[in-house]
């Protein structure tokens, strides 16, 4: 009889995980560097002021809560519609989407000012305000991410001495379709809430119109799986393995590009309706604003339009390209880099243009100005670190393809 020594075989880690790992980890202390720095002088050691309040932080926080919408557009065309086909690529989606969802947490616990008092809005509820439904919408359907993909951990063999883990898996997995059921209702609400929140500013002409939560659910739904492809694409290349099909790629890369000329038809119509045909005089003069002083105008047409909807709904629809894997993952990037862009155009393109009105100010505003300083970046520097490491480690410890295949 083998004893367990001679069963058991070591973990293979080579140089080159090594490095990767060792990369990840400077980006992580340039982070918790930074994040020290704040925590221990405030948000004054950023280049965000009372003019221009929200900056690179809320930008990479409203990315990635888009970016994680593959968790609730795959869960619910598996376990609603029962495209079963698909299942495979549910877990990662929901992973990506936790990752997503807590280096958005991460990053508000950074911009708040105040991260002691993190859990006000759970105690003190301002039921008038969008942002305290956002933040419970957040904490919900990131609550029930974590319940979706328990089952998933236990599979790992650290479980194998503790069989109880994988009964209570097997109860939370049966509750799979109610758990995605509750999580498109929560996801929906708080991806157009954040567009809501936008568009009921009536003192930001720029901002001010009903179609800021429909553009945000839209480009959600369409950069989420996009994303997932990309993921999924790039673990296959690592790997060496051929983890999920193909077609199933090919398939949700086509709902993607649907989803992104949807998204780019409402935003021409809403640059039609309240730029040109609009005629509204403060919303001309943001805009002229923005194009003189900032690159907004090339940021909006080549950044959001050219490479976050065109190029990729182009590669995601037509069959010569999306039957290239190489081509899919990089019509993910580009989606994802027009998401970013979109959110930084949004909140802090925005934030530039003055108010329309300031009550008890009886002088005109000025544009305001704002670049992040070191600080700033080294905090993003940081969430990414964090976002590589969660998938480094999924990837290498966690089944997240069904098949039961991982490296």
């Amino acid at each position: 009889m083998a004893t367990l020594t001679e069963t058991r075989k070591p973990m293979r880690i080579s140089p080159g995980f090594l490095a990767w790992m060792a990369l990840i980890g400077v980006l992580i202390t340039i982070g918790l560097i930074s994040a020290i720095n704040v925590f221990w002088n405030g948000l004054a050691v950023t280049n965000m002021y009372n003019a221009v309040p929200w900056g690179l932080w809320i930008t990479i926080d409203l990315s990635a809560i888009a970016l994680g919408a593959g968790a609730f557009t795959l869960s619910a065309i598996v376990y609603l519609f029962g495209l079963k086909r698909f299942q495979p690529i549910v877990r990662l989606a929901v992973y990506v989407g936790f990752i997503g969802y807590s280096a958005a947490l991460l990053t508000l616990v950074m911009d708040i000012g105040r991260p002691d008092r993190f859990w006000h809005p759970w105690v003190y509820w301002n039921i008038h305000s969008v942002l305290w439904e956002i933040t419970w919408c957040i904490t919900i359907y990131l609550t029930i991410m974590v319940m979706e993909f328990l089952p998933v951990i236990t599979e790992n063999k650290f479980f194998d001495r503790m069989p109880w883990t994988r009964e209570v898996a097997h109860v939370l997995h049966k509750a799979a379709p109610f758990f995605a059921l509750l999580g498109l209702g929560i996801s929906l609400l708080h991806q157009s809430s954040l567009g809501a929140t936008y568009g009921i500013v009536k003192s930001r002409p720029i901002w001010f119109k009903p179609s800021m939560p429909i553009m945000f659910i839209l480009s959600a739904v369409a950069a989420g799986p996009a994303l997932t492809i990309t993921v999924a694409t790039i673990v296959q290349w690592v790997t060496g393995k051929r983890l999920i099909s193909q077609d199933i790629l090919r398939t949700i890369a086509r709902f993607s590009g649907f989803g992104l000329l949807a998204y780019g038809y409402i935003k021409f119509w809403d640059l039609a309706a309240v730029t040109y045909y609009g005629r509204m005089p403060s919303v001309s003069q943001a805009l002229n604003t923005l194009n003189q002083q900032t690159p907004y105008n090339f940021a909006f047409w080549v950044g959001e339009v050219l490479v976050g909807i065109v190029i990729p709904a182009i590669l995601f629809l037509t069959p010569r390209f999306n039957r290239n894997p190489a081509l899919l993952a990089l019509g993910g990037i580009m989606a994802t880099i027009g998401i970013i862009i979109n959110r930084w155009d949004t909140t802090v393109s925005g934030l530039f243009v003055p108010l329309s009105y300031s009550p008890g100010t009886q002088y005109v505003l000025p544009p305001g100005t704002y670049f992040p300083n070191l600080t700033e970046f080294g905090v993003g520097i940081g969430i990414i670190g964090y976002a590589l490491l969660m998938i480094t480690l999924g990837v290498k410890f966690l089944p997240l393809f069904s098949n039961g295949e991982h490296d």
